[in-house]
């Protein structure tokens, strides 16, 4: 049996989607799986078992990808498609099945998943590796607690200050003893943040994971106790790893793309999502000053406390 997944060049919608992945697999254990996938996206999807081949794409003008796509698909009969884009070219492939995703903005992304396909898509899985659970394991003291942060994003208007979240964790390191941070994000976002990020914190309590790959990332996550940090791909990253999530949110639509699941939290701006849309966004400029480091720590505390004492 072969699938061919028809993924998304998102990390945050590849992640998004890893629920409906497993469902498929669980259902098919012995078939050979194909992704064609975003080459920012495809490292997720490097340690599921029986892959026969990923595709990766990159966009092309006049959308020339999808010619490069079918002809690297055409020639093969599929057993099942699975199309998380909508896309034409799952009615032009041969198949004996498919499942062709069909979007509605109005509720939670898995949400739309759930009612398209028809069975639950939220139990979302990123395979990691036995060197990478070793390696987290290696490096993690059982004796403290970690809180994954993650400064970064792809728009800057939905971007918390780096200057935030350092008066956060020393906000966080007053309150509560035996806590390290895990930062993560690229070795760019790292560049860009993490002095600002590490001020006047002890370097012992700091493991830095930017530039890290996604999965040993997730590898780390899911050794760890809770997420604070931007509307992004790596906050679905630490849904999937059953993280405590306290997720921000601004100009971006936290109904749709907000942590999933009981007991995560969305901290959104003083501003409403409507006052967002409409202005004319400036892509150079942040949009979230309205939350302040006072407000995280009060809505997380709970959390905190359920997890640290």
């Amino acid at each position: 049996m072969k699938i061919l997944f028809i993924c998304s060049n998102l990390i945050g919608d590849t992640i998004l989607s890893s629920g409906a992945i497993k469902y498929f697999i669980d259902q098919n254990k012995e078939a050979k799986l194909t992704f064609v996938v975003g080459p920012t996206a495809a490292p997720l999807l490097k340690n599921y078992n029986n892959i026969e081949n990923i595709i990766i794409f990159k966009k092309r003008k006049f959308n020339l990808h999808w010619f490069d796509i079918f002809q690297k698909t055409y020639n093969v009969k599929w057993d099942i498609v699975v199309d998380f884009r909508s896309s034409v070219i799952s009615y032009l492939l041969r198949n004996n099945k498919k499942y062709i995703f069909k979007k509605n903005h109005n509720i939670h992304h898995i949400e739309q998943l759930n009612s398209s396909f028809g069975f639950n898509c939220s139990n979302l899985l990123i395979p990691t590796s036995d060197d990478e659970k070793n390696k987290a394991d290696e490096d993690l003291d059982s004796s403290f607690k970690h809180i994954v942060i993650f400064p970064g994003g792809n728009w800057d208007p939905k971007l918390w200050s780096a200057d935030n979240f350092n008066v956060t964790m020393k906000l966080l390191l007053e309150k509560f003893h035996k806590i390290k941070f895990i930062l993560v994000g690229s070795l760019k976002e790292k560049n860009k943040f993490y002095n600002e990020l590490i001020k006047g914190i002890k370097e012992d309590l700091i493991i830095d994971l930017f530039g890290f790959n996604l999965t040993l990332t997730s590898a780390y996550m899911k050794k760890s106790d809770m997420f604070i940090g931007n509307d992004s791909g790596l906050m679905h990253l630490a849904v999937a790893n059953k993280l405590r999530v306290i997720s921000l949110f601004g100009p971006t639509d936290d109904n749709v793309y907000g942590p999933y699941g009981e007991g995560n939290i969305v901290v959104r701006t003083s501003e409403s999502l409507e006052y967002f849309r409409s202005l004319k966004i400036d892509e150079n400029n942040s949009y979230m000053n309205t939350i302040k480091p006072e407000i995280i720590i009060q809505k997380c505390e709970k959390i905190i406390n359920d997890k640290l004492n």
